[in-house]
């Protein structure tokens, strides 16, 4: 018989909404307790999900022995102490991303993860959504050839409200960078995702242009990324549109070009395109996040209960992390960033681990 699992949510915020809805959907878990700093939001979580228990000291919850699994939905600067802390505990963690804010922390984590032998996730869950699973299938096949380029644009609208309502957000200490870091995370991680590419070099570009003076850091950032092959990803995103439309996504390869923009377009060599419709269907969370949440939490789940790898597990999450230091470092220094090689006259280098594109 299946054991169920009692899991808890430290960090009653918007985007915890997902993971709550989410629970109630995957067999054999139960919400038993909830966390936050401000209590009204905890207990304000508790009352419209029906959980008794209520934190606001994350520690405390982290001793009661009946909770399996913990999920981390905080501001990015509290990720990786929370998740090294519950690992330690003896939970298992499924942590918002971005997993760190340093590639450094991020190492501590796994090895947090290694030494008490739990499972940790991270939600980058549009790799569960429809249209990308459906590209990584194609891109696995090979079909297509060698990857040539891509590129992805993410185009939406954050006003300033959206800052001061949690001060936490728009500050480099706390939020450890804006658009990228936050709104564009995802569509910037399936494109390496997706394209399997080694990237040996970034260079990058970052500026406040409609909220200069409301934050620190960028509304606007655009990327050139080089890979060792020879490929050019280039990317870009913002902050500053009217409002939050779908996400570009698009591969070019040797043999034609598969695109995704709510729908999946394949190109093949001889001009023959083919359409498949990922625009509608169940979405769990925000329409621009897909209906991915549920999707990654109950296979978190699954892997959890049946003894096996998470897909989206540390060593998978730590590429992004490794790609943006690379890009703010680029941004912040004028130069390029060269990853795992010494640097030439005026770059800088990153040493990068296993896994991913890096």
């Amino acid at each position: 018989m299946m054991k169920t699992l009692h899991a808890a949510v430290i960090g009653c915020g918007l985007i915890s909404k997902n993971h709550f809805k989410a629970l109630k959907n995957v067999e054999h878990v139960c919400c038993t307790a909830v966390c936050d700093i401000d209590p009204d939001k905890a207990r304000a979580a508790a009352e419209i999900h029906g959980i008794h228990q209520v934190y606001s000291d994350y520690k405390e919850l982290l001793k009661d022995p009946d909770i399996d699994v913990v999920h981390i939905c905080t501001p990015h600067y509290l990720h990786a102490r929370m998740a090294i802390d519950a690992l330690k505990a003896g939970k298992h963690v499924l942590c918002e991303k971005p997993m760190a804010l340093t590639k450094e922390d991020a190492k501590q984590m796994l090895e947090a993860r290694e030494r008490w032998g739990k499972h940790l996730g991270i939600c980058f869950q549009n790799r569960y959504n429809q249209a990308s699973v459906y590209m990584k299938q194609l891109m696995d096949q090979g079909t297509l050839g060698r990857v040539l380029g891509a590129r992805g644009q993410v185009t939406w609208d954050r006003k300033p409200e959206y800052y001061s309502e949690s001060p936490w957000r728009g500050r480099w200490a706390t939020e450890g960078g804006g658009v990228l870091i936050n709104q564009a995370i995802h569509t910037f991680d399936l494109l390496q995702w997706l394209t399997g590419c080694r990237v040996t070099t970034v260079d990058a570009s970052i500026s406040a242009k409609r909220l200069k003076g409301v934050i620190e850091v960028e509304d606007t950032v655009d990327i050139l990324m080089t890979g060792e092959a020879g490929e050019r990803l280039i990317f870009y995103a913002t902050n500053c549109y009217v409002k939050n439309v779908p996400v570009e996504l698009e591969i070019i390869c040797e043999h034609g070009s598969v695109k995704m923009t709510g729908n999946v377009v394949v190109t093949d060599q001889d001009g023959t395109v083919a359409t498949k419709d990922y625009s509608s269907g169940t979405v769990l969370g925000k329409d621009h996040w897909g209906s991915g949440h549920g999707f990654l939490i109950s296979d978190f789940y699954r892997c959890i209960q049946e003894g096996q790898s998470f897909p989206v597990g540390g060593e998978e999450a730590i590429v992004s992390v490794g790609l943006l230091e690379a890009v703010y470092r680029s941004a912040k220094t004028g130069v390029p960033v060269r990853l795992g090689r010494e640097p030439g006259a005026g770059e800088h280098t990153i040493k990068t681990g296993k896994g991913g594109c890096i």
